[in-house]
């Protein structure tokens, strides 16, 4: 790492008191985010927030000069941190664009956190280097000192991360060595905590299925029909004009959409060799269709975003817990292309199979499940991969390359980590959130089917993030994080990321957030929120280039020397 020189006094510094006493009440009560870094080793593709490859943290002598100095400013202005927001009163999220695994001094921001700030931690983490002495011995530490200052914990599993895909010098078995190392170290911790998507789980993330081509529009003997790649969508009752908008009105008490409408009724048809013609029409709705093709009834939505309007098949939970949906996109003037997404959750469809298969509900733990049936799973996602090859060749190269791949190495993760197999079929435990949303360098990976960054592209994304969802209602937030710091000022995007100006002084950013896309710009207002940069003392931030993190193994998935 470069050498930095010595910090000030890092317990107390009048400077930042002065100008931690002039921010609004609001920096304090409704703050979220307090990474002590920024930047991310891991290059994910998809990542939400635009992280830099390099990064710039707080030292350790930073770290404790400014927590000593935020406790010192809410005390006198009795403004409690993290105590003004509805979401997680009382807790502060150490990661925004940085992975906080690899911080080398988070064990000191848990006790600081603690014992000057009064907060407690939820963090999120593709996991950690086994082969870093000095980060293994401070995870451990941490877990075994500071598991009362833990409000949640999330390992995050994707196909992205730099381990996993094997790039630039990293190796996929290395990367799984030491995802299983970290949830070995962190299983104490997690069992502590409870599992559940709220406080202790692994979340996966897959990456799209998209579909670039023509979509057919039309009506054909009365029926609507909507045609893209393998996908033809037939109304089963005729009707000569638009499918009228739906609209999600409300979230319910169990904070699911409520949509406007029901949805029509749609046959969906897919085959690779099915044409939009009359002939393929008549034949799909007698039931008479000769090419290879599976049929099923959908209920279609038409919905709209700021890139115009789509359509979605079933776009939520069936009642049995299967997730099936499909969304068809037109171009506009202001969506490149057309096209589709199959949003479908192989491993959740899987895992639910399996259970009913012996007997048990969707929301049933597996408790004498066996390594065999984690096997039994990983098969049934290649025998499916066979079975959509001759209708759908694109979803079996999907399954084939992108779902089974990170399916297995999770699966060899947590049994190198001594978890029970009943952990991988736990709701609680193993989360398939689905396809990745439309946010950061992800809308690059949609090919076009979105042309406004972080606008929600689907129901559930909207649920998370758009105008009717569960960040809607919770106001503002605020985020406080050190900027990169060169002599000059100025940084390639690659290294600084897309978020942070650099300075060519130590600072601090202190900004408001739009908490639907944590922008700093409200997106239903256009207008610009509150923003402020205070000044550091030299010593307070480090700053470590992709080189020298690689040497120091300060990410997963590099291979012992």
């Amino acid at each position: 790492m470069t050498t930095t020189t010595p910090a000030t006094n890092t317990t107390v510094v009048p400077g930042l008191l002065d100008q931690l006493r002039a921010l609004p009440a609001e920096a304090f009560t409704r703050v979220q985010y307090i990474a002590p870094q920024v930047g991310c080793f891991n290059g994910c593709a998809m990542c939400s927030q635009f992280a830099g490859r390099d990064t710039w943290g707080l030292t350790r002598e930073g770290l404790t000069g400014l927590f000593t100095a935020l406790g010192q400013v809410s005390a006198e202005r009795d403004l409690p941190v993290a105590s003004g927001r509805i979401h997680r009163p009382g807790v502060v999220f150490p990661y925004l664009d940085n992975d906080i695994g690899s911080y080398a001094h988070l064990d000191r921001y848990a006790e600081l956190a603690r014992d000057v700030l009064n907060v407690k931690l939820r963090v999120s983490t593709v996991g950690y280097s086994s082969h870093s002495p000095h980060l293994t011995a401070m995870h451990e530490r941490l877990v075994a000192e500071h598991t009362g200052s833990f409000d949640g914990v999330r390992f995050s599993i994707t196909p992205y991360t730099l381990g996993f895909t094997g790039r630039s010098g990293t190796d996929r078995p290395a990367y799984i060595d030491d995802l299983a190392a970290a949830l070995r170290t962190y299983r104490p911790l997690l069992d502590a905590l409870g599992h559940g998507a709220a406080t202790a789980a692994c979340e996966l993330r897959f990456a799209p299925l998209v579909g670039i081509g023509e979509l057919t529009d039309t009506h054909i003997d009365g029926h609507h029909v909507l045609a893209t790649g393998p996908h033809l969508l037939i109304s089963r009752h005729r009707a000569a004009s638009e499918l009228p908008e739906t609209v999600i009105e409300r979230l319910n008490e169990r904070t699911q959409p409520v949509y406007s409408r029901p949805g029509a009724e749609y046959l969906h048809v897919t085959s690779d060799y099915a044409e939009p013609t009359a002939t393929t029409v008549r034949a799909a709705l007698d039931g008479t269709l000769t090419v290879p093709h599976r049929t099923r009834e959908v209920r279609l939505h038409r919905f709209t975003n700021a890139d115009g309007p789509y359509w979605a098949a079933d776009p939520d939970f069936h009642q049995d817990g299967t997730f099936t949906a499909l969304h068809l996109y037109p171009a506009t003037s202001v969506r490149p292309n057309s096209g589709y997404t199959d949003a479908t959750r192989p491993l959740l469809n899987a895992l639910l199979a399996h259970k009913r298969a012996h007997g048990l509900g969707r929301r049933d733990e597996f408790e004498h499940a066996t390594g065999a049936d984690v096997d039994a799973v990983l098969d049934v996602l290649a025998v499916r991969a066979e079975e959509l090859e001759p209708v759908d060749i694109t979803a079996a190269e999907h399954l084939r390359e992108q779902i089974h791949p990170q399916v297995a190495a999770y699966a060899a993760a947590l049994e190198k980590a001594g978890y029970p197999p009943r952990l991988f079929f736990s709701r609680a435990f193993t989360i398939d959130t689905g396809q990745i949303v439309n946010q950061g360098r992800a809308e690059r990976l949609f090919r076009g089917l979105t042309g406004t960054n972080g606008e929600p592209m689907t129901p559930r994304e909207e649920r998370g993030f758009g105008q009717a969802s569960l960040s809607t209602v919770r106001g503002p937030i605020w985020r406080i994080t050190p900027l990169p710091l060169t002599p000059t000022g100025r940084l390639p995007i690659a290294l600084a990321g897309k978020k942070n100006q650099a300075t060519s002084t130590p600072s601090l950013l202190v900004e408001e957030l739009d908490p639907c896309h944590l922008s700093p710009v409200m997106r239903a207002t256009g207008c610009n929120l509150r923003r402020h940069v205070l000044t550091l003392p030299n010593g307070f931030i480090e700053h470590t280039s992709m080189a020298e993190g690689r040497a120091a193994f300060a990410l997963p998935g590099l291979p012992a020397a």
